[in-house]
């Protein structure tokens, strides 16, 4: 029973999103050549960690691989000779140690596939690209509507998800646009075909989409913090299709394996509310290249800000009133259509990933409730439309430049007071003066004429999903509970730092005032015999 409880731990999924850190403990000459030995571990505890061997080379080329993404990293240059010294050694371990710190303490640049590669190979160093690629095949290997075409490369954050272009089968062959499920029910996918949009819970068919209109398909594994049972999967998904909402992107497709999820959705090619803001030229570039150093920023106007942000706690309300959680907002999550926000990704609480902010609001016990970290997240969105740029910590220190209407509803989420305090509530923030100030009423008509909101979701369905969340919710106090933890063996770990450079200066002082009074009768003796001047060297020229 042993052997196989192993080989399950190794299958479960991993948290992307938690901390990698690296320190270099030691360096080793092999065969002519030096070689740095690096202790990792993941999260705010160093107990679980391993070890990786790397070479200068290896750091070089993990260089090569991050400069798509324009930052400049303090790489120390290659040396040909004398780099075998021992001085050379040292001041080159150093060196690296600032290095990979840099790459590790940068978000984008952490998130990405190389860097997780370079200090944990084991976990990255499969083909995540075949991996999808043979269960997207899989999942629209009987659907009768959509072909799956080539892939769009590496355009998002997540590590685990792969775009791929789609199109339709000829109409002959896309009679069928029923439910349509694999042989085998057990660990094949099971397929949910469009249907007609006529509000009783399917699906778009493809056949009402734009003759000019792209469609992605997104292939997602299952992360952590998936609670929902395979088979009851399915049905939920059904009812993400059914999904209808002004400001919610409806679903086409949806289909799931054992290993993770097919989507597919229409693509904008002006890209999400993040390319808009990093004025980014073609949304369908590397994700590093976009947001690893724009050579522009943006910033919303203030109508757009409350616009924006009213659709959003709109579309968020209307989820949690439905016994559905969101808790993946963010700006890559969102596109501004006609002056009217959709969300995307509304699937991803059902498949368990972790979201995009999780390395922030896990540094704040109070901020653990499925609403609460939509609005946390809420807060965030809202700082960057107003600011042009992202927010780089889990709080916001001093918000300058911004009317102050805007200024309290920011302090209101992203201050350290807030988040030790607790967070309002999505209505409450509806409710804010900001909103009833800037916002334009009319985006508001229009949507109100555009379609109906519907999402049905039956009741063990909604009993699932509470369970999902409430387990979510636990594993969350977990990590937040060991990153308090840490933090206060950090602080008493300075603070005992601290102590003891206190009583090495007093020594020294100590001992100084000691010398001082030992010579302080041969020095006086000398000035009344008026000898040479002390040199300061402890000893006496002439007495």
């Amino acid at each position: 029973m042993a052997v196989f409880a192993s080989r399950y731990e190794r299958k479960l999924p991993i948290d992307d999103t938690q901390a990698l850190s690296c320190e270099i403990t030691a360096v080793q000459e092999v065969a002519g050549h030096t070689e740095y030995l690096l202790r990792v571990w993941r999260g705010a505890s160093n107990k679980d960690y391993w070890t990786v061997l790397r070479r200068y080379n290896d750091f070089d080329r993990l260089d090569k691989s991050l400069r798509v993404s324009g930052i400049e990293l303090p790489l120390p240059r290659k040396r040909i000779f004398g780099n075998m010294r021992p001085e050379f050694v040292a001041e080159r371990k150093q060196a690296l140690q600032v290095y990979i710190n840099a790459v590790l303490m940068n978000p984008i640049l952490a998130s990405s596939l190389p860097a997780k590669r370079f200090v944990d190979p084991e976990s990255y160093s499969q083909s995540f690209h075949d991996h999808a690629v043979q269960n997207a095949m899989l999942c629209l290997r009987n659907d009768s509507t959509w072909s799956l075409g080539g892939t769009m490369g590496a355009i998002g954050w997540r590590l685990r998800k792969h775009y791929f272009k789609v199109t339709t089968k000829p109409p002959e062959k896309s009679h069928n646009k029923q439910l349509v499920k694999s042989g085998s029910q057990t660990h094949q996918s099971k397929h949910f075909a469009a249907g007609s949009s006529n509000g009783s819970g399917h699906s778009i068919d493809a056949g009402t989409l734009d003759p000019g209109s792209e469609v992605v398909a997104e292939w997602l594994e299952y992360g952590p913090d998936k609670f929902v049972d395979e088979k009851e999967i399915g049905g939920i998904m059904k009812s993400l299709m059914g999904l209808q909402h002004p400001h919610i992107e409806p679903v086409l497709l949806a289909a799931h394996t054992e290993n993770g999820c097919l989507v597919i959705r229409k693509f904008h090619k002006h890209g999400t509310l993040k390319d808009v803001l990093c004025m980014a030229a073609n949304p369908k570039n590397p994700f590093l290249s976009k947001y690893g150093n724009p050579k522009g920023r943006t910033a919303l106007s203030m109508k757009q800000v409350a616009t924006y942000g009213k659709q959003i706690l709109e579309a968020l309300i209307f989820l949690h009133s439905k016994g559905y959680a969101y808790g993946h907002l963010h700006a890559g999550n969102i596109v501004i259509v006609d002056d009217c926000v959709k969300l995307l990704d509304i699937e991803n609480f059902l498949l368990g990933v972790p979201a995009f902010y999780r390395p922030f609001f896990m540094q704040h016990s109070k901020i653990h409730a499925i609403e609460t970290i939509d609005v946390y997240c809420f807060g965030h969105v809202l700082f960057e439309m107003a600011m042009g740029y992202p927010l780089q910590e889990s709080v916001v220190r001093q918000i300058t430049e911004c009317p102050e209407a805007l200024k309290c509803l920011l302090e209101s989420i992203l201050s350290k007071e807030a988040c030790k305090a607790g967070l309002p509530t999505l209505e409450q923030l509806l409710g804010h003066r900001f909103f009833t100030q800037y916002a334009s009423t009319e985006s508001a008509g229009a949507a109100a004429n555009a379609e109906k909101p519907y999402f049905k979701l039956s009741l063990n369905a909604k009993e699932l999903l509470k369970q999902a969340a409430i387990k979510s919710e636990n594993r969350l106090r977990d990590e937040q509970k060991s990153v308090k933890n840490q933090k206060r063996i950090v602080r008493v770990q300075e603070l005992m730092s601290s102590e003891e450079e206190k009583r090495k200066s007093k020594q020294k002082a100590h001992h100084r005032l000691l010398r001082g009074r030992t010579w302080a009768p041969y020095i006086s003796r000398c000035r009344r015999r008026q000898a040479p001047p002390w040199n300061g060297n402890l000893r006496l020229q002439t007495c």
